[in-house]
């Protein structure tokens, strides 16, 4: 009778411990944040023509150029996997700002403007970083209305420029 029911307990135990328990691969409570949230359509940049920047001496200073190229760029990226491209603009912006400006718009407006972009994109370098997509959506859109306020006052500057040398001949 010992050995019928050690027999019996035996076959339990394989029974039940050859059973596969089968595990989620990934917890439950982890979220996929980029799924929940849509990005805002981006704002649309405004930009200088070739032929605007050769007629206001803006087209000799290869820093600038650079600078508003890859801003363009930015606006075509998906916005979850920018942060690389965002710090490499944030590069470029600095060696802009350390550059030689052109004598026209060699001003404190713009100077405090480029500062203001700056701004923008550092808050959306660190929303990037930290994946606070609806923060990073604002923050983005605050940069595009940043640059086209720079953009728009070096185009003010240069109309007024033109238009008092225009008075005086």
């Amino acid at each position: 009778m010992g050995r019928l029911k050690t027999l019996i307990a035996l076959i339990f135990s394989l029974i039940f411990s050859c059973q596969e328990i089968k595990k989620p691969l990934v917890s439950k409570n982890t979220n996929d944040t980029i799924i929940d949230f849509k990005f805002s359509p981006p704002i649309k940049l405004d930009s200088m023509s070739v032929q605007y920047r050769i007629r206001n001496d803006i087209f000799n200073w290869p820093e600038f150029t650079a600078f508003t190229d890859s801003f363009e760029s930015l606006i075509k990226l998906n916005p979850e996997g920018n942060l690389v491209f965002i710090e490499e603009l944030e590069l470029k912006l600095k060696t802009l700002s350390k550059s030689r400006f052109p004598t026209k718009i060699d001003l404190p407006d713009i100077k405090s403007r480029l500062k203001v972009v700056h701004t923008m994109l550092m808050q959306s370098r660190y929303h990037s970083k930290n994946k606070n997509w609806k923060e990073l959506d604002i923050s983005l859109q605050n940069l595009y209305l940043s640059y086209n306020s720079f953009i728009n006052r070096i185009k003010s500057i240069n109309e007024e420029i033109n238009l008092f040398s225009n008075e005086t001949n």
